[in-house]
């Protein structure tokens, strides 16, 4: 199901913190947000699902207007997975089951707890499922939220820098997880970061954010050392390595 947005304008107090941003991504795609520290990554992602409500603009899940529907629906459709999650007691299972909250009308029912089972065994945390979640490792922990986002059967998942404070192999894990299950359910992803070079190896497109407007939006073939060193102002080359291309600092 392909997302379109379109003049997305939003400011706080009068202050503009995206300006007429507007891209498309079809089904399958990972697009990585990129630019420095307040550009407007999080902020676009929460204008997303209307967590912050634009000032102008669309935002289209097929023929869905979602900046017209309630939050439940929009759940329905938009999973989320911000950058900080409270601290919780609740095992992962049940903190998994919270994800179906936007389909529930009375009570929790037998298929409800076959699909956060199935989550739960696509993602990998089968022996963790009684756990507290706040006895895990920070991978783990991230790897519950994106299970629960996907409790919600969404069209579409929004991740705000899911990898930050993860050590490496961790921000691999959690990547490669969510490129998977892109192609393997047929969705597609949103995905705020900072780390270029994570963001090249998993991401199909790449949005550009600088001065509140989008400067420029490319597929990965269109990726090049210009557009970077334009958005993040320091010069870099971009190298072949091991098969996998890396952003170098100059």
């Amino acid at each position: 199901m392909k997302l379109t947005v379109a003049g997305i304008h939003f400011s706080y107090n009068s202050h503009p913190v995206l300006s007429e941003v507007g891209f498309s991504l079809d089904c399958g795609q990972v697009m990585c947000v990129l630019g420095v520290n307040g550009a407007g990554k999080s902020t676009l992602l929460k204008c997303l699902n209307r967590i912050l409500e634009p000032q102008r603009g669309s935002v289209r899940l097929g023929a869905d207007d979602l900046l017209s529907m309630s939050q439940n629906d929009i759940a329905q459709r938009v999973g989320y997975v911000p950058q900080r999650h409270p601290e919780t007691r609740l095992s992962v299972f049940e903190s998994v089951l919270l994800g179906r909250k936007p389909h529930i009308r009375w009570t929790v029912t037998k298929d409800d707890y076959a699909l956060v089972e199935a989550v739960i065994r696509q993602i990998g945390l089968e022996h963790l499922a009684m756990r507290p979640v706040d006895d895990l490792s920070g991978g783990e922990v991230q790897k519950v939220i994106i299970a629960r986002a996907l409790a919600q059967a969404p069209k579409i998942l929004l991740l705000d820098e899911p990898t930050s404070n993860l050590d490496l192999r961790n921000q691999i894990d959690v990547m490669a997880l969510i490129r998977r299950i892109v192609q393997t359910r047929a969705l597609s992803a949103v995905v705020a970061i900072h780390d270029l070079n994570i963001a090249v190896r998993f991401g199909d497109k790449f949005l550009f954010l600088k001065d509140h407007r989008i400067h420029s939006v490319a597929d990965r073939e269109e990726l090049t050392a210009e557009t970077i060193g334009q958005v993040y102002g320091v010069e870099v080359t971009l190298r072949e390595v091991g098969g996998q291309t890396v952003v170098v600092p100059l």
